[in-house]
């Protein structure tokens, strides 16, 4: 079989690449998923990412190397099927300040700049709010934002007002420090995915293929130049060709072990996993960044808040059947109601913190993600543009093993900085009224856990990653940088990589919706080159 284009993952990017660009009728694209089709229902409900994120079905585990600080061994999790990551996310559409993609146009070339994300997004999105300056309305991707709180919601907009957030009602539209309501890929109660948003329409078109259940294997090279793809489905094996391009979109942690299992890599990281040396690309799995959180949870006095109405199996029946009724409550929400940016100094020019606010509070005695027995409010904080860089490498060639991962967190002291003034900052919130007029106690980290070096120790120890990692196939101007400005492989014709792996650093937000502006973007220039 013979495409024009293969695209390797079928997620935030690989999604929007198909539809993209099977949109020309003269070309043939074929879209390579790992995962299944995904058609279970409850990955449709909201929340229900609280079980889906536990599904080897939907998931897979990358486990971690502790790290050099102190880390210890964790387990970074990853959509699979179509869709990828986007199927069991939190659903965040937080889509990073323009001045980080203008520091990204500066640092890999032209055409990444806020202009020409601020058109895809316009491009992109449906938008519960309407079209503006910055808002679209009418594209593929609808975006929702609550209306209305509860008491819980309330008194924290009152006390984060306090403090000098001002609440809005959109919170991508400015890069102040502000709260709001978290703007999410829901429609009508129901979560948006890549796929249901960009690939299933795209599915109607006959010059777009898709596999699922299909590993790609290896990226075939002939000379110089990207020919085809060996891909696996259960015991067969094939080769698909490829006219034009081939097109990577596998995310951060399996872009660069697909680049090194086909040769391209470090050499003598290629030689340790049983790999022969096609091209010298020292960069490939390394630079590695993933911001790092730390958490703060209060108990209420009496019930508030939603906890103890999902707590137990009768609350559960009860609001799940609202739900189906209704596509309302709780179940309908995204994984985080409340979100907030700050800066963590007066020195300080720009925000450098995210917090994610949940008005229920979770089971700090179990191991298992599970709410608590009783009513609280949960916070979330991390420095958005951390810059501790860790790597991801092919383990062996051979025995299809896990890959090694060594994330590096809060090494650099900028984000040291940032993430030392984050509880203190979110305890300021949580005494002032209205807010601390509901709240009992703190339940976790406590006070041995106050200045801002005990805060960083425990972030390092305690804390957990985001999901957020880029930079591990990133873009830039040097012939040792995996990928040029226009995302092509240095060193291999007709082989691209679309997805968070090319971004060189964090653009202050979650990565799913920079990522499809990304590759709405790539799907230009691939079209017209």
């Amino acid at each position: 079989m013979i495409y024009d284009y293969v695209v390797v993952g079928a997620g935030a990017a690989g999604c929007v690449l198909a539809d993209r660009l099977s949109v020309d009728p003269s070309v043939e694209v074929l879209l390579v998923e790992d995962g299944g089709p995904a058609r279970n229902p409850v990955l449709s409900v909201p929340r229900a990412f609280y079980f889906t994120l536990r599904s080897d079905r939907y998931t897979r585990r990358y486990p971690t190397r502790p790290s050099p600080l102190g880390t210890p061994a964790e387990t970074w999790v990853r959509g699979r099927g179509l869709g990828g990551s986007t199927l069991v996310n939190g659903m965040m559409y937080v889509r990073g300040a323009p001045a980080d993609f203008d520091a990204l146009e500066a640092a890999g070339g032209p055409g990444w700049g806020a202009s020409a994300f601020g058109r895809a997004y316009r491009a992109i999105e449906d938008h519960a709010l309407g079209a503006s300056r910055s808002r679209g309305a009418g594209g593929p991707l609808a975006i929702s934002v609550p209306d209305s709180g509860d008491e819980v919601t309330e008194a924290l907009f009152a006390a984060a007002g306090a403090h000098g957030l001002r609440r809005t009602a959109d919170f991508n539209d400015s890069d102040d420090a502000r709260i709001g309501f978290t703007p999410a890929t829901i429609r009508r109660g129901r979560r948006v995915s890549a796929a249901s948003a960009f690939l299933t329409p795209a599915r109607r078109r006959a010059n777009l293929t898709v596999m699922t259940g299909t590993r790609a294997e290896t990226v075939v090279i002939a000379g110089s130049r990207a020919v085809g793809v060996a891909l696996r489905t259960g015991d067969r094996a094939q080769v698909v060709r490829v006219r034009r391009e081939v097109l990577v979109a596998a995310g951060t942690i399996e872009s660069p072990l697909l680049l090194e299992r086909s040769g391209i890599g470090r050499p003598e990281v290629l030689a340790a996993a049983g790999v022969v040396p096609q091209v010298d690309s020292p960069h490939v799995g390394e630079r590695v960044i993933e911001q790092r959180a730390v958490s703060l949870q209060v108990r209420f006095r009496g019930r508030r808040g939603p906890t103890e109405r999902l707590n137990r199996w009768p609350g559960q029946a009860l609001e799940g059947a609202r739900y189906l009724a209704t596509r309302r409550g709780p179940v309908a929400t995204s994984g985080y109601d409340v979100v907030s940016a700050f800066r963590s100094g007066p020195g300080v020019e720009r925000p450098d913190v995210q917090g994610v606010w949940v008005p229920m509070a979770i089971d700090e005695t179990s191991e298992q993600m599970r709410l608590a027995p009783y009513s609280g409010l949960l916070f979330t904080g991390y420095a958005i543009r951390p810059t501790s860089t860790g790597s991801v490498h092919l383990a062996s060639a051979a025995d299809g093993g896990p890959p090694v991962v060594s994330p590096h967190h809060l090494q650099d002291e900028p984000e040291r900085a940032a993430t030392g003034a984050i509880l203190d900052h979110a305890r300021s919130i949580v005494a002032t009224s209205p807010l601390a007029d509901l709240v009992q106690d703190e339940v976790f980290p406590g006070l041995s856990v106050a200045t801002p070096d005990e805060v960083v120790r425990h972030a390092i120890g305690h804390g957990g990653g985001i999901y957020h990692a880029v930079g591990s196939c990133a873009m830039g101007p040097h012939d040792d940088d995996v990928v040029d400005g226009d995302l092509r492989v240095r060193g291999v014709e007709g082989l691209r990589v679309v997805d968070a792996s090319v971004l060189p650093f964090q653009v202050s937000g979650n990565t799913a919706a920079p990522v499809m502006a990304l590759a709405w973007l790539a799907a230009e220039r691939i079209r017209w080159s």
